[in-house]
């Protein structure tokens, strides 16, 4: 009944039975299989930068390979850091402070990484519905005009100057804002602000959530798993480390925790390769780096699951929650398919004795309905069953659960 100890729950290091360096190997080497595949090459990309109404679905994934093929290439440099446990930090107040300081720096880089990563792969799924090079193009369109409007504003508030050339560079694009919607559907346009859209490059882009809403029912099983279940612990949380948090919450961080995320930085790449390669490229090929990534992530993706995935919970069963054990009274799902459970503390309550939480932060530790049959199997002689008052047993039930909920604890302090 002991709470589960961190786990690391990418499976990378033997979990997938493939070393990380082989690991980073593979993102560059499945970022240059699928540029094959690509009818464009550095020079064009370079050239084609600024063509309107010309880039489409190849330039942007040759973008996205760029990005992760900047994370391979990060990863490798900061290998040496993690080859060994820095245990041999000395354990007075100034080691001490070094040493946290040290894995916060470690955690704002990866946090970027993350970052990055998840954007590119929810935008990926969200495009896998309109993958149309002029879905594309118009996408890109509306992210320069977004910087030319930023431009604009900023000369306008700060230095009260009206710049022609910023202002004619922002006509341009809507001009070819406005020949592209003339092959597509705005009400499909999903990085655009609201159900109906404006036209002619008079909408916005919308936010970042809005577009994680959407892509999330649409993601797959492993792809959820690796992202996050929810806005909080795939973006904002991440987003903690690399913005100023003084007086905010702050994570514990341990060199096992570091090294764990950077099996999360990886598999996101992996991720988005995937997604490029299967879903966008509609490439099969079978013999290639492609089916080593997907290998490698089906293995993860049924550790990760190993980890996190808890036995069906039904009102009454006892669970723990943060370290307390509880008694579950109700429960129901969201849209998106996820199960909270309103609980009972029955040891250590916070403020309110009843409370909500969602079924990630909630742990079985006993089958109520199952500790019910063995306690009526104890008290009826022979075949005959014995008749109990329902209050009377639930109490009984409550009151043995505690007592061994308690010796366990007892024993993992001991042990500790």
């Amino acid at each position: 009944m002991a709470e589960s100890p961190t786990q690391d729950a990418t499976g990378i290091e033997g979990g997938t039975g493939v070393a990380e360096g082989e690991l980073q190997g593979l993102l560059i080497r499945g970022a240059d299989e699928l540029r094959k595949d690509l009818r464009i090459d550095e020079s064009s990309f370079t050239f084609m930068g600024r063509a309107h109404n010309l880039r489409g679905r190849d330039h942007y994934i040759y973008a996205v390979l760029d990005e992760i093929e900047q994370v391979s290439m990060a990863l490798t440099l900061s290998q040496e850091w993690f080859d060994r446990s820095p245990d041999d930090i000395s354990n007075d107040n100034i080691g001490k402070r070094l040493l946290r300081n040290s894995f916060a720096v470690v955690e704002r880089e990866q946090a970027l990484h993350i970052r990055r990563l998840t954007e590119i792969l929810i935008d990926l799924i969200n495009f896998s519905q309109t993958n149309a090079n002029v879905y594309y193009d118009h996408y890109l369109l509306y992210t320069e005009l977004a910087e030319h409007k930023r431009r604009k504003q900023d000369f306008d508030q700060y230095f009260n100057c009206e710049n022609l050339n910023t202002s004619a560079s922002i006509d341009l694009t809507k001009r070819s804002i406005a020949e592209a919607e003339k092959k597509l559907n705005l009400a499909d346009c999903w990085y655009l602000e609201g159900k109906n859209p404006k036209s002619l490059g008079n909408s916005s882009i919308a936010s970042f959530k809005t577009r994680f809403d959407k892509a999330l029912p649409l993601a797959n099983k492993s792809e959820r798993s690796i992202l996050g279940l929810y806005y909080g612990q795939a973006y904002r949380e991440p987003s903690q480390s690399i913005h100023l948090n003084i007086g905010g919450l702050r994570s514990e961080l341990s060199w096992e925790a570091l090294r764990s995320r950077r099996g999360q930085i990886w598999l996101l790449g992996a991720h988005c390769l995937n997604r490029c390669r299967r879903r966008l490229l509609n490439v099969r090929t079978r013999n290639s780096v492609g089916a080593d990534i997907s290998k490698a992530i089906r293995e993860s993706t049924r550790i990760i699951n190993l980890h996190s995935t808890d036995p069906a919970i039904a009102r009454g069963d006892f669970v723990s929650i943060f370290g307390s054990l509880a008694e579950v009274v109700a429960s129901r799902k969201s849209k998106f398919g996820y199960k909270c459970f309103k609980v009972r503390f029955l040891t250590r309550p916070p403020m309110y004795k009843e409370d909500w939480y969602p079924g990630i932060f909630v742990r079985k530790q006993l089958d109520a309905g199952k500790l019910r049959k063995g306690i009526l199997a104890k008290l009826s002689p022979g075949e005959v069953p014995v008749r109990v008052n329902s209050r009377a047993l639930r109490q009984a039930m409550r009151k043995n659960v505690l007592e061994l909920w308690e010796q366990v604890q007892k024993a993992v302090r001991t042990n500790g």
